[in-house]
Parts: C-alpha cells; sequence; structure tokens
C-alpha cells in the first residue's frame, strides 16, 4: 500500500492561533499582575536596602525541589536556569510556562508582630526547538522587589523649648519598586551530550525609597521641632549576561549523571540615583545624586543531577555572588553635612545551597492517574545577602543581615491521562524563614503557595494518512 503525506492544514492552523492567542492573553494577564504586585503588600523590611530583595529564579516545578536548575536538562519542559538545558527541548514541542504566587507572612521584633499577605507574579516563559542541537527560551520575570511601611518610634529624649514636654521621635519608611527582567537565549550542542548556552537579559525598574521623621509630645499632636524628609530614587537600565554548561554521563542503561556550570557576568549599572530633602514645615529643597550608582555582581553557579528511567530525579546546586564587591548608595551625615556616596559595604558575598528530588511512580502506566503524577521535596538555605546600618555612640556600624531557610514541596498534576502527557498544572508549597544573627532585628515567617501552567504543545507535528 502507498503511503500519503499529507499537512492537516486547516486544523494546523487554527490550532496554532488558539494557542498563541491563549499564550498571548495569559502573558498580558501575568503582566499586569506583575506591575500591581510591585507595588503593594509591606512584603519585607528588609527590602529597604541595597536593590531590593532577590527574588527566585527558578520555575513552580522546580521550586518545588527547593530551586535547583542548573543541572537540569530536560526535552519536554523549559529549564531557564541554565540556557544549556535549551539544547535538549523536544523538536516538536513548543513549551509555554507561567507561574504565580500566593504570600502568607508573619514579621516579628521586640513583642511585637504583623501579619502581611501579598499576591505576585513569578514569570512567563517560552521555549522550543529551532533545529538539530538547537533550542530557544525567552522570558519575563522580576528580579528584585522592594516594598515595606513600618514605622519606628523612640521614647522622648529632648524636651520641647515651649512646653517643657518630653518629645517623642517617629520615623516612617516607605519603599516601593524593584527590577523587572526580560530575557532570550540559546542552547546549543557542539557534540554529543554536552550542550553550551547563554542568556541575555534587560533589566530595569525604579527604585524608590522614603524616610519621614517627625516629633510629638504627650500634649499635643506635634511638637516646636520641625520635621525631615528624604525620598532616594533611581531609575535602572542595564543588561545581564548568563553563560551556562551541561554534560551528561550515562552511568547504566537505566540511569544518567548531568553536571552543570553556569557564570554571570558583573558590571555597573547605568543611570543616576538621586536623594531629595526637605523639611515638614518649609519649602527649600536639597538633591545630592550619584552616577552610576549600582553594581551587578558576578555569579558562579555549579550543580548535579542523577535520573533514574523516568521516575526518579535528584538534584543539587550551589551557588556563589560576589555582592561584597558591589556599590550601592548610601545617605551619610558628617558633622551636619550630607552626602550621596556609593559604597560597597552594604551587601555581603552570598552563597546558597539547595538540593531537591522528584519522583513519579510510572509515566507510562496506561491506567492510573496517580501513577502519572510527580512528588518533589526540596530544601535550600542562603547566607545573609545585605548589611544593615546601626548607629552606635553617635557612630554607624553594618550588622549583617538574615538568612534564608527555606522547604518546599509540590506536585505536578498532568492534564489528562495520557500516556506520556506534557502539559502540567504544578503546584507547591514552600515554607521560608528569613532570620538574622543580630539580636533585636525582624524575624520573618512566610507561607508560599505556587501555581504554575506548563503547556507543551505538539506544534510541529506532521501527520500522514495511510
Amino acid at each position: 500500500m502507498n503511503h500519503t503525506s499529507i499537512h492537516t492544514t486547516h486544523h494546523h492552523i487554527c490550532r496554532r492561533c488558539h494557542i498563541l492567542l491563549w499564550g498571548i492573553l495569559t502573558a498580558l494577564f501575568f503582566v499586569s499582575g506583575s506591575i500591581r504586585a510591585q507595588h503593594g503588600g509591606a512584603l519585607s523590611s528588609y527590602s529597604r536596602f541595597g536593590i531590593g530583595l532577590l527574588n527566585d529564579q527558578s520555575q513552580t516545578w522546580n521550586r518545588a525541589m527547593g530551586g535547583v536548575g542548573v543541572a537540569l536538562p530536560s526535552s519536554n519542559r523549559l529549564n531557564t536556569m541554565n540556557a544549556a538545558s535549551y539544547a535538549h527541548l523536544d523538536s516538536l514541542s513548543f513549551i509555554l510556562d507561567a507561574g504565580m504566587s500566593g504570600i502568607l507572612g508573619n514579621m516579628k521584633a521586640d513583642g511585637n508582630s504583623k501579619n502581611i499577605n501579598s499576591a505576585n507574579f513569578d514569570y512567563i516563559a517560552i521555549g522550543m526547538r529551532l533545529c538539530k542541537g538547537l533550542g530557544i527560551g525567552f522570558g519575563f520575570r522580576p528580579y528584585s522587589t522592594i516594598d515595606y511601611n513600618y514605622s519606628i518610634t523612640s521614647p522622648g529624649a529632648l524636651r520641647d523649648d515651649i512646653t517643657g514636654e518630653l518629645v517623642r521621635t517617629t520615623t516612617d519608611y516607605i519603599g516601593a519598586g524593584g527590577l523587572n527582567e526580560v530575557f532570550a537565549g540559546l542552547g546549543w550542542t557542539p557534540f554529543k551530550n554536552f550542550a553550551l548556552g547563554a542568556n541575555i537579559s534587560i533589566l530595569w525598574g525604579d527604585l524608590e525609597h522614603y524616610m519621614g521623621q517627625y516629633f510629638t509630645t504627650d500634649g499635643s499632636t506635634n511638637s516646636n521641632f520641625d520635621g525631615f524628609n528624604f525620598y532616594q530614587y533611581a531609575s535602572v537600565l542595564t543588561y545581564k549576561l548568563d553563560i551556562g554548561a551541561q554534560y551528561a554521563i550515562r552511568l547504566s542503561p537505566r540511569d544518567w549523571l548531568t553536571i552543570g556550570a553556569n557564570v554571570g557576568i558583573g558590571h555597573k549599572f547605568d543611570g543616576e540615583a538621586y536623594l531629595l530633602r526637605f523639611m515638614s514645615t518649609g519649602d527649600t529643597l536639597t538633591v545630592n545624586s550619584e552616577k552610576d550608582a549600582y553594581d551587578l555582581p558576578m555569579t558562579y553557579s555549579a550543580g548535579v543531577s542523577w535520573q533514574h528511567k523516568n521516575r526518579l530525579l535528584v538534584a543539587a546546586d550551589a551557588h556563589y555572588q560576589t555582592w561584597g564587591s558591589c556599590r550601592a548608595p548610601m545617605m551619610e551625615i558628617t558633622d551636619n553635612t550630607v552626602t550621596y556616596p556609593s559604597i560597597s559595604n552594604l551587601y555581603n558575598n552570598m552563597y546558597t545551597l539547595k538540593a531537591g528530588v522528584e519522583y513519579s511512580p510510572n509515566p507510562l502506566s496506561p491506567k492510573h492517574y496517580y501513577k502519572h503524577m510527580k512528588y518533589r521535596l526540596g530544601i535550600s538555605y542562603t547566607s545573609p545577602y545585605i548589611n544593615i546600618p546601626q548607629t552606635y555612640n553617635n557612630r554607624v556600624q553594618m550588622m549583617e543581615g538574615p538568612r534564608e531557610l527555606c522547604v518546599s514541596l509540590g506536585l505536578g498534576l498532568p492534564i489528562n491521562n495520557r500516556i506520556n502527557n506534557r502539559s502540567m498544572v504544578n503546584i507547591g508549597v514552600q515554607w521560608l524563614n528569613r532570620r538574622s544573627a543580630t539580636a533585636g532585628f525582624i524575624t520573618e515567617n512566610y507561607v508560599m503557595l505556587n501555581l504554575g501552567v506548563s503547556f507543551n504543545e505538539m506544534w510541529f507535528m506532521k501527520y500522514k494518512i495511510k
């Protein structure tokens, strides 16, 4: 019998258009949500320093595994943490992966407690294979977040010149903004089992910090002391380059060992930071500025993973970032003179250790849905990234900021019960503890609920009729 190959053109195009339209609408929804999430919720007081708190760069599926990803190649899901993994994408697939999270948290310090909640956009990413041994990935995600709003009131130490009452000092701290990242990358296999890749990113965003100080007495709302206001602002536009590699070793017909590495290039930010100062009752505005005030660090990552059949995946990563040599602007007051220099002791060199496991009982089971599911567990530890300025005896000292411990678990739920189904709903739960070794600093605990959807569609399948 002769075999006639035909393309189901009309059906195929309609299907592509439907998926593409759905993807565009999803992207617009998530991106608009990200803009709202950047400016609300009072997420963490520690985002007051530097460029804010760094966001997790992993996706929902590997976030449930502790955020591992440096040594995870995959043919049927997208891994944006190492561009070398794009080289392994399936030749028939178009992958759209998007995620968001809800956060329930609590802050405690000196016997005081505050509950917080927030909903955040996490990422959207798209990947496909261009030709044999060459894949592409691109997407959008937040890089850092500034989001805090709190006040500190100190007991009376001065007396009002007119009433003679003790004067209390209240300082308000408010911050919003952060950096966003849009990235695109290629993964290439120059020879068997070895892949190279690079992600090039554009970082942009506004960094805003406000500190207002005012004075009150027991007998009146305001004292005769004038208040101070400080507003710090920077608009940033710069690039980021990450280069990665992966090498797979076949241990047996059922076992693979993969080694991965990633390097990020550090450099100065373009842009200018401003400090605006004004009194509460006056109209005099003083402006300080600092050009090229921020730096990106060099980053180094290494990872290893072991996969048994298609059922068990175990992975571990180590990350090191040279924030200790990076600069950020900070207001300094010496002999009643205010300056706004960029200094390098606001950060610490940071390392992160991650480990995770994923298990699927039998992805090829023809009957049982639960055997297609993926069960995930992970843990990570991050050393302190920021230093916090504290004043003792009229001298500013830098105290070590918080370290982070995170435990995560999650499920991968196939959208249907087909054998080797690739589209999946990923859900995860994380518990994060952020605590400083310095007594009196804020301790933060969060429960994060993560939701991601990964569509893996056979866009490039050719149909045949016999």
